[in-house]
Parts: C-alpha cells; structure tokens; sequence
C-alpha cells in the first residue's frame, strides 16, 4: 500500500512538472502564464481560458505553432523568460520601465491602468476618485509585486498598507472588513465587482494608465517582430477589439 500511494505521488509529480520542463521547439509557443487573473488569464476546470489565452491560440495559429501553456509563479516570469523555459509571457503584464530592462514588450494591445474596489457600504457611490479620497487614510490592500503595491507604496502615505499573496485574500479581507479597499488591475477589480455584486463595487475609471503587453526575451528579436506583425494586423482587421470587448464589454479603444 505504501508503494503504491509512493508510486501515485511520483505520478502527479511528475505531472505537475510537466509544463515547467517543456525544451524549445520551434514548432511549440510556449506562453508563461499565471492563471489566477480573471478575465486576463484563468483556468475553468483544466481549460485555460481569459483574453491572454485567446489571443495566445490566434498567436499560435497565425505562427503555425501549438500554443502550450506554462504556469509560472508571477515572480518569476521573468526569470523563466530569460532561462529559456517559456517563449512569451502572456499574462496581464503592464509595461514599466524595470521590466524593460529586462525583456522586449510587443505593442501594448490594450490601455489599462490600475482601479479600486471597494464594499457598498464603504464608498461614495458617484465615483471611483470620491471613494478613493473617503479611504486614502483607511487600510488598502494589494497583491504583493505587482504594480497595484507599488502605486499604493507612492500614493496612500497616511493608510495602512497591507500586501497579500493571492487576489483572492485580498477580496476576502475586503469583504470581512480587514481592508478599506483593494488596488488591481482594472480589468480584474471589474470581474470581481460583478462576482461579487451584492457585496462588492468598481467604477469605469481608471486611477492611472498603464498599456499591456506581452514580453518576449531580449535574445529573441524574430518573435518579437512576428508578434507586432500580427498585432497590427489584428488591430487593423477588428480581431483585437473582438477579443477585448467579449471579455470586457465596457472595454473602448
């Protein structure tokens, strides 16, 4: 018995291995994902799914590559990049100068920036800036490493700042009243308003602009150049804008 469940243990971890060990080829495009930003980039069951996989799958056909989806912890999606394990990293990813340095981001395809959420009984209704003025003193949260803590380490001086690992406690701190307000991505602080509807509210604004893009290694000139042909071609033929408005309804260029 104990062989066997020593056997099932090797099993699954070899699986769960699997994507992290994946060699180049140049029939593969490996896309460092972490699937845990809906509706950027998510898994439903085994699936993954979200705007990064769709147009990773319009990617990979364009290329004529198969598109295999690696899970990287989002602290080292960089470092994956730059050792050779992935090919691109398709993950809701903001240009910011740091980053640059360090990988070669495509052409934005979409004009982001940073929103807020906050409980309905903790916030001025009219506006994302009101609700934001009513708590800048209060207790703010955010995922740590991301662009959300860094905004708020420059901007809420007088509140109490409180960084978490997963999105997900960060929105259950919100809703037991351990927090004020959450800072995230806007498209994710959106699907979380409407997750969380009864409880929970995000506004149209933005708190500042930040483009998204996809990086590719510094050593990879070809792929970038082939990822900014086909992004110019899908802006020009409406295949972006479908991708985005089917997952972001709000969403204008």
């Amino acid at each position: 018995m104990k062989r066997f469940a020593f056997l099932l243990f090797t099993v699954a971890l070899l699986a769960g291995c699997q994507t992290a060990s994946i060699k180049p080829d140049p029939s593969v495009l490996r896309v460092g994902v972490s699937p845990n930003s809906q509706p950027m980039i998510f898994k439903q069951g085994e699936q993954m799914v979200g705007i990064e996989a769709d147009f990773a799958q319009q990617l990979g056909k364009a290329l004529n590559r198969r598109v295999v989806f690696v899970e990287v912890p989002w602290k080292k999606q960089i470092d994956y990049l730059e050792q050779n394990k992935t090919d691109i990293i398709m993950s809701n990813m903001s240009v910011t100068g740091p980053r640059s340095i360090r990988v070669n981001f495509s052409t934005p395809y979409l004009q982001s920036g940073l929103s807020t959420l906050f409980r309905r009984d903790s916030c001025d209704p009219s506006s994302l800036i009101g609700s934001s003025i009513m708590n800048q003193n209060k207790r703010v949260g955010f995922v740590k490493g991301t662009t959300g803590e860094y905004f708020a380490i420059k901007r809420f001086t007088r509140a109490k700042l409180t960084g978490f690992a997963k999105t997900s406690e960060a929105v259950q701190a919100l809703k037991n009243n351990k927090i004020d307000m959450f800072i995230q991505d806007a498209p994710v602080v959106w699907w979380l308003s409407a997750v969380n509807e009864r409880d929970l509210i995000a506004f149209p604004e933005v708190l500042n602009v930040e483009p998204l893009a996809w990086g590719v290694a510094k050593h990879n000139m070809m792929l970038l150049d082939e990822v900014n042909e086909q992004l110019a071609k899908w802006e020009k033929d409406g295949t972006s804008a479908k991708i985005l408005q089917n997952w972001l309804p709000m969403f204008t260029k």
